[in-house]
Parts: structure tokens; sequence; C-alpha cells
């Protein structure tokens, strides 16, 4: 992900919001769609942590300056603790319908992906 890379906010929004209310229609019961609601939820702040992470890495490399390793750190193993988390407590309610938050959570990754503002550089050719 290059430093320079930004979400658009009314991308990510609209998409999720259709991939959410998609998901509606795949939950048996209300119990079922709090726990896609969860995982969704979980899924956002996942990915506000990876941004975070990665463009702090990303300028401290770009600027030599040195960034606080504890937090960049402290959000990595977080993460991974809030994925996990409650994707065990989904199996809890869900048993083996777990698949559903799971795809909705693959399904957000590429909800992030899309929702990158793609920058187009010119190359102006020389007389």
């Amino acid at each position: 992900m290059l430093t320079s890379a930004k979400i658009n906010l009314n991308k990510y929004v609209i998409y999720s919001i259709i991939l959410l209310g998609l998901s509606y229609f795949a939950a048996r019961s209300i119990q079922e769609y709090l726990v896609i609601i969860l995982v969704f939820m979980a899924t956002c702040a996942n990915h506000w942590m990876l941004i975070s992470v990665v463009r702090r890495m990303s300028e401290g490399a770009a600027t030599q300056v040195q960034k606080n390793k504890y937090l960049v750190t402290l959000m990595t193993i977080g993460k991974l603790v809030l994925v996990v988390g409650v994707l065990s407590f989904g199996v809890q309610i869900m048993g083996k319908r777990i698949i559903i938050p799971v795809l909705i959570y693959v399904l957000q990754i590429v909800v992030l992906y899309l929702s990158f503002e793609k920058e187009t550089v010119s190359v102006e050719k020389g007389s």
C-alpha cells in the first residue's frame, strides 16, 4: 500500500451497507444477524488498524523517523485478537453456519480494496 493511498469513505460506506443489507437474507434469526453485524464492525475496526499500521510503518521508512514500535505491535496483535475473538464468539451462536460471517469478512476486504482512491500518474513526453 502506498503512503499516498487513501480510502474513499463514501465508496466504503455505500459498498458496506449493500453488503450488510444482502447479508440479512443469509441469517436465519436475529441472533445470527447480530453476529454478522458484530463481525462486520470488527472487520471495519480491523481495516482501520491495518491502514494505521501500514501508514505508520511506511511514513517511518520514508522519513527515517522512528515511529512508536509498541503502538504498531499492539495494533497488529489487536487486529488478530479482535478477529479471532469475534469469530470464536460467532461459532458459539451460529455453529457450522459461521462460514457466513467469514464470507462477510472476506467480502469486506474486497470492499476495502474497491474503496482505495487510485491515483493516476501522467508522464509528459519531452520534445
